[in-house]
């Protein structure tokens, strides 16, 4: 049998993983669905007080960029800070074992049943990642939480352009609003600073500035972030569906959305 016909076993839900975690989560328990909404409420009252900033905060905005697939980005949304969730435990599921196919000395494909191949080894991966004491701390002083998602796609390579749609967006806030405004960006996927990472051959980063970890890999929890951005602005289409036997050909769905985030300091 080829690795394409066999059949692959379900060896765990990550839905289920990821409720286990919220509902030993104090913080992810703290407020209902009616105090969220008023928490957003009052975020997008600030944001309207800042009306220049408002108007870059919209997929029209972003698809105004002349980079390769900004156009790509299907929505962008606020959150409090305060409704974002970090837990160790979600950086822990990188270490989850799951089927991965490989190349053998001779090009031929095989599967192998083990932790994300990225870890301790692509840029920004656990454990090397931002402690989650130091990605709370950036989130208590953070005003607004923006979120940029993708529309859904089959990309798994040659998305670099995320990078370079993050770091555009970043720095216009920046300019309007003043230097430090930006605390943070967060990434999907491996960092994309440099073409060529350094970092994987034990050299340090040589571009601190633009070093960009993602948000899973900050022990935030993304299912979350979207959840709840799906229930305060009336969309479902921010909701994700977590994929199945990622990678291989019995994936399913078969397309997936990307997510970024920055946190931002009005004054």
């Amino acid at each position: 049998m080829t690795v394409a016909s066999q059949k692959l076993p379900v060896n765990y839900s990550i839905r289920n993983i990821i409720d286990c975690i919220l509902n030993d989560n104090h913080h992810a328990k703290k407020y209902s669905a009616v105090k969220k909404k008023n928490i957003y409420h009052t975020v997008n009252l600030k944001l309207s007080t800042v009306q220049e900033l408002a108007s870059l905060l919209t997929a029209t905005h972003v698809h105004s960029y002349e980079i390769e697939g900004s156009k790509l980005f299907a929505r962008v949304g606020i959150l409090p800070p305060e409704l974002v969730i970090v837990d160790e435990r979600f950086k822990n599921m990188c270490c989850m074992p799951y089927w991965t196919i490989y190349k053998g000395v001779k090009g031929a494909p095989y599967k192998r049943f083990d932790r994300c191949p990225g870890y301790g080894w692509l840029p920004g991966c656990p454990p090397q990642s931002t402690p989650v004491n130091t990605v709370q701390a950036i989130l208590d002083t953070a005003d607004l939480f923006i979120v940029l998602q993708t529309r859904l796609m089959t990309e798994r390579w040659g998305v670099n352009w995320k990078f370079a749609v993050l770091h555009r967006l970043a720095g216009e806030i920046e300019s309007l609003l003043g230097t430090g405004a930006v605390l943070e960006r967060y990434g999907s996927g491996p960092c994309n600073a440099c073409p060529a990472q350094p970092c994987l051959h034990s050299e340090p980063c040589r571009t601190q500035e633009l070093k960009t970890i993602s948000l899973e890999s900050m022990g935030i929890c993304v299912d979350r972030l979207c959840s709840d951005l799906a229930l305060l602005t009336g969309d479902p289409r921010w909701r994700i569906s977590w994929l199945k036997h990622f990678g291989l050909p019995q994936q399913t769905p078969k397309k997936w959305k990307y997510v970024e985030a920055i946190a931002v300091k009005l004054s």
